[in-house]
């Protein structure tokens, strides 16, 4: 029968005092950092919490809209547009973003926005555009349009008091007229005063040739959308010189060589 010899596990070496107090040190630093970590994350949020309250607190809100409206942008639409009333908190608004509501009003050109920290006041205010031409539809109604091609708003039907601009697609009020309006207004904003009294209309055709309109009766063939600087300069050369008198067509696709016919006379 054999005997069995129980096997005791050596106990462990003995620590050196030193290393063991440097490992209880290690412990409590550790505890320390984690102790203050927490302490500070505690008072992020607090302080977080203070500021939210601070911010939204009825100290901080819109008191007050004070609108600089325009002729074609009333106080009511502007309010509308910016999205601003009173009791709105000063923190949650941008400047920016409610500026960038402003100028998507077809009529507003530019658009100032300022918040008054101190009194709870949102000054909001626009600047109009300014029609230069009406794009014709082609059945008798008219859409304006600024220099840059922008729609501005509908014309009351028949004579729309400036420069028509015909052959284009109108847009709506607020969108862009596209590249296929750009010469048509380059020659728009290059009338100068001879002949911006005698210029009804750009023509432009199907395959981009321009043409205009001429009082009393008169069509001016421009032709290629190139070098129009040269062709009115050349155009107001010639009215201010020729005698318009039965007028029929005038030539200046050449500019230093411009021609005309007259109405009755023998081709």
């Amino acid at each position: 029968m054999s005997t069995a010899t129980a096997v005791r596990e050596a106990p462990p070496p003995p620590v050196d005092p030193r290393i063991q107090a440097r490992r209880d040190e290690v412990v409590r630093t550790q505890r320390r950092r984690r102790r203050g970590r927490l302490a500070a994350l505690g008072a992020v949020l607090v302080l977080g919490g203070l500021a939210w309250l601070v911010t939204h607190s009825p100290l901080l809100d819109v008191d007050r809209v004070k609108v600089e409206a325009s002729d074609h942008v009333p106080t009511d639409q502007v309010v509308a547009a910016a999205g601003v009333r009173p009791g709105d908190h000063l923190i949650d608004l941008d400047p920016g973003t409610i500026r960038g509501r402003l100028l998507a009003l077809p009529w507003v050109a530019d658009a100032k926005v300022a918040i008054d920290w101190t009194g709870g006041d949102v000054h909001l205010a626009v600047t109009d555009r300014v029609p230069v031409a009406a794009v014709s539809d082609g059945a008798g109604a008219w859409t304006l349009v600024d220099a840059t091609g922008r729609a501005i708003a509908a014309a009351p039907a028949g004579d729309p008091g400036m420069v028509a601009i015909e052959g284009l697609a109108p847009a709506a009020p607020g969108a862009d007229l596209g590249p296929a309006a750009e010469v048509a207004l380059q020659i728009v904003n290059g009338l100068g005063s001879g002949l911006r009294t005698r210029i009804t209309s750009v023509v432009v055709a199907a395959d981009g040739s321009l043409q205009l309109k001429a009082r009393p009766d008169a069509l001016v063939q421009l032709c290629t959308p190139d070098r129009i600087d040269a062709k009115l300069r050349s155009l107001t050369t010639f009215f201010a010189k020729v005698d318009d008198t039965d007028l029929a067509t005038v030539n200046v696709c050449v500019p230093d060589n411009p021609t005309a016919t007259r109405k009755g006379a023998t081709p």
